[in-house]
């Protein structure tokens, strides 16, 4: 074991952790309809104390209907909620971690459509600068009925047998609105000043312990500043010291607001232990055990963190939905092993329509569904392509027990990934590659680099099975001048087979078109995108989208929205735009990032030749991550 800092036991009165790793409260939409416990639920939290997670801390779970996150959130005021929590503590006991149970209620942060039509509350009738939709003002008579459901679901989370209660006093939600002076206006004893601002909390923390007693671990999870007009380091100091001498025992410390939603939801713009330095000037007023999180993916920056006295327990949260066995991994030194989080922030995008969702996971939510288990029948397989989804095929054939073959023509494994790991802040992407490589040759999957896979190699190498993965290539429209030299594909100046001069067309301005505008705008070009949506950037994810468009405006990227390009003569573009036609200034160069298309030659050729073959991944459908990698499970485990 390298890292042994991680691995020391750490107790806080009654409640004993066998290590120093924590799993973060994130929302899973894994609830039913009526916010109870299901299944999945229980089959997600049980597999990440499985892999060794020392303290799991569930979900912000809601004390009152009206403070719902959404229409699958969970919640435990409810007679019957204790009995479903009871069902996910002794799933996570089973297994050595001990679990606490995060409660809170959105506030202002909601809307009618995710709590059934009851009208939000808050401190004061100020809107959420995200949800913009005017809050109830809640009067003193509701204060004291909070107060006593608060409690109520504190006591519930006891009796369903959980080791400790965080409070949710941070994102700006209900209890972090009191505390903050951008959202609570209020001219009451519950105002007006910080004394005021803290009164709710403070009250709250006591009626717990009479309640409940003071032994029993609480402790809460605290924004360290509100990035956009709110409450910064130096009260936020003030506020600990409060929570502390209020009789808490621990605080987790994170960053931002719903209203700053790429700081509590932090994109890859926010580089790892973004966090840090604030969590250090807090615990400078504190004498209690830190939690400390902020994108930290790495063993080796959390063995660090501890080392340096930074923390007590770090929290890995999101790394943990990307790879349920990190710790256990660590242990064992498996570090190439784990799968790494890449801060995409797909997770946070899906919660509200549908449910989690993990780019580089498709396990997440399946963990009591889908079984790898060994094959009736063993088969030599031929995989063709050695992107994400060949790769993650692979992996599970090789692990059912099928001797698997892996042909990649390129000298390079990673696909698409290659590319899309280019753009400016998204290295970490390139890291799903490395993994999946290092666990199909662990797996014993034979890799052949540099090797086209045509109908003849595939006659000869004589497989069971062909198993296609040769991905999408880049979607070229029928325009005039689409030919020209000077026009290329996003995918060849990202993959560095082409290069640009000075003033750049894009056309596409969705996630492609963006990022190769960031990465051109390092170096000083000059970009315009043309977009046909009438929005740029409509498929990039909400968090990223900030600090993507921050960097675009900071760069004066140009951008066109509801146009349709129809020619390109010598540099010059044609396109409409309310049904008038216009011509653009000359370019250098234009790019060409409208979206992809699978190209199945090979699949054509195999036919012909009365060979039978299996598509997966992006040479099946193009889409994203996630897609691709469930789309290569579903089809492995069945083969």
């Amino acid at each position: 074991m390298i890292y042994k800092k991680i691995f020391e036991p750490f107790s806080i009165g009654k409640l004993h952790l066998k290590n120093r790793i924590v799993m973060g409260p994130m929302g899973t939409g894994f609830a039913d309809e009526n916010h109870a416990i299901t299944p999945e639920l229980v089959a997600y939290y049980e597999e990440r104390a499985k892999g060794g997670a020392g303290f799991i801390i569930c979900e912000n779970t809601i004390s009152q209907p009206v403070g719902m996150w959404g229409p699958r959130a969970c919640e435990i005021y409810s007679e019957q909620s204790v009995t479903g929590w009871k069902k996910v503590v002794d799933a996570v006991h089973k297994h050595g971690a001990k679990i606490a149970i995060e409660i809170g209620h959105m506030g202002r942060s909601t809307n009618p459509e995710n709590t059934n039509g009851l009208t939000p509350v808050a401190p004061s009738a100020v809107p959420c600068h995200k949800r913009q939709y005017i809050p109830h003002e809640i009067t003193l008579e509701e204060i004291e009925q909070f107060k006593k459901d608060y409690v109520h679901s504190v006591n519930n989370a006891y009796k369903a047998g959980f080791d400790a209660v965080q409070l949710h006093f941070t994102n700006g939600y209900f209890l972090a609105q009191w505390l903050s002076g951008r959202a609570n206006k209020r001219t009451d004893r519950y105002g007006g000043t910080l004394e005021g601002r803290l009164l709710l909390p403070l009250e709250i923390i006591a009626m717990i312990k009479k309640e409940i007693g003071s032994d029993f671990p609480l402790f809460a999870r605290l924004a360290s500043r509100e990035i956009n007009s709110g409450r910064d380091i130096e009260e936020t100091k003030v506020i600990a010291l409060a929570l502390q001498e209020a009789g808490l025992v621990m605080l987790e410390i994170n960053t931002g607001s719903f209203s700053d939603f790429d700081w509590e939801f932090p994109p890859y713009y926010q580089p790892p232990g973004f966090n840090l330095n604030d969590v250090d000037e807090i615990r400078k007023s504190l004498k209690i055990p830190v939690i400390t999180g902020g994108r930290i993916t790495e063993p080796r920056m959390a063995e660090q963190i501890l080392l340096e006295g930074r923390a007590e327990l770090v929290a890995i949260s999101r790394g943990l939905l990307a790879d349920p066995y990190w710790v256990e991994k660590t242990a064992e030194n498996e570090i190439a092993g784990i799968r790494r989080c890449i801060g995409c922030t797909r997770c946070i995008d899906e919660l509200r329509p549908d449910r989690l969702k993990c780019s580089v996971n498709p396990f997440v939510g399946k963990e009591g569904a889908w079984e790898i288990e060994a094959a009736k029948k063993i088969k030599n397989v031929l995989v063709v392509g050695g992107g994400p989804a060949g790769l993650q095929a692979a992996i599970i054939l090789s692990q059912r027990g099928h001797h698997v073959t892996l042909v990649e023509k390129e000298k390079q494994l990673g696909g698409m990934v290659r590319a899309a790991a280019v753009p400016p802040m998204k290295w970490e992407t390139a890291g799903l590659i490395t993994t999946l490589a290092y666990q199909a040759e662990k797996q014993g999957v034979r890799i052949v680099l540099g090797q086209e896979a045509d109908v003849e190699y595939i006659k000869q190498a004589n497989p069971d099975e062909v198993i296609l993965a040769t991905g999408a290539t880049p979607l070229i429209p029928n325009l005039p001048g689409i030919k020209s030299p000077y026009v290329y594909s996003a995918v060849d100046i990202l993959l560095g087979k082409s290069w640009v001069g000075n003033n750049v067309a894009i056309i596409g301005g969705g996630m492609i078109g963006c990022e190769t505008a960031d990465f051109l705008a390092e170096y000083n070009k000059d970009i315009t995108i043309f977009e046909m949506l009438d929005k740029i950037g409509s498929d990039v994810w909400s968090a990223v989208k900030i600090g993507l468009f921050k960097r675009l405006k900071a760069n004066e990227v140009k951008m066109y929205t509801s146009v349709k390009v129809t020619k390109i003569e010598e540099g010059v573009l044609t396109y409409l735009k309310d049904n008038q036609e216009y011509r653009s200034e000359k370019f250098d160069n234009v790019i060409i990032a409208v979206g992809m298309k699978a190209s199945l030659p090979l699949k054509d050729a195999l036919t012909d030749a009365g060979i039978k073959a299996t598509v997966l991944g992006d040479a099946e459908n193009p889409s994203r991550l996630h897609e691709v990698l469930t789309s290569a499970v579903e089809k492995a485990i069945l083969l």
